[in-house]
């Protein structure tokens, strides 16, 4: 079956439609930056959420699940397994919160800084590859526009 001018015209009108929805474009923009994020991990024992996590664990030295759910926008049950599995891999480690008995704290072990260390170059160049092909002033614009997205979605 032949593809007419006219069926092209049409498939191009509809992929313009999605185009020009801003949130399709973050979710498409998304997910193309998780699986540029994912294929620079495939030679670590981590997932994308697996380095997230430890990555917010490395900003803030140690922090409990509850906090890194909060900071990660996920759920602490997925936030517990991942840890709990990180645990076992010797790339983090739980500790007692002084402030509350209840709360457990996450830390890097000593492997999961090493593994950090290791990966921090590749993830300073995808950094430094998105901040030349946008510019100072784009990047500067996408923080404010971010934020506002934020404010505005976590109303």
């Amino acid at each position: 079956m032949a593809i007419t001018s006219r069926a092209l015209q049409k498939k191009l009108e509809r992929v313009q439609k999605l185009e020009s929805n801003v949130t399709f474009q973050f979710s498409l923009i998304s997910k193309l930056m998780d699986q540029d994020a994912q294929a620079l991990l495939t030679d670590t024992p981590l997932n994308l959420t697996a380095y997230r996590l430890m990555k917010t664990v490395e900003t803030f030295e140690s922090i409990s699940i509850a906090d890194l759910s909060r900071h990660m926008v996920t759920d602490n049950a997925q936030i517990s397994r991942v840890a709990t599995d990180l645990g076992h891999k010797g790339l983090v480690e739980f500790r007692a919160d002084p402030k509350s008995k209840r709360r457990k704290l996450v830390a890097l072990s000593n492997d999961g800084r090493g593994l950090m260390a290791e990966l921090a170059p590749r993830f300073a160049e995808r950094r430094m590859a998105v901040e030349r092909l946008l510019g100072e002033d784009t990047i500067a614009e996408l923080h404010e526009s971010f934020a506002k997205l934020v404010e505005h979605f976590s109303e």
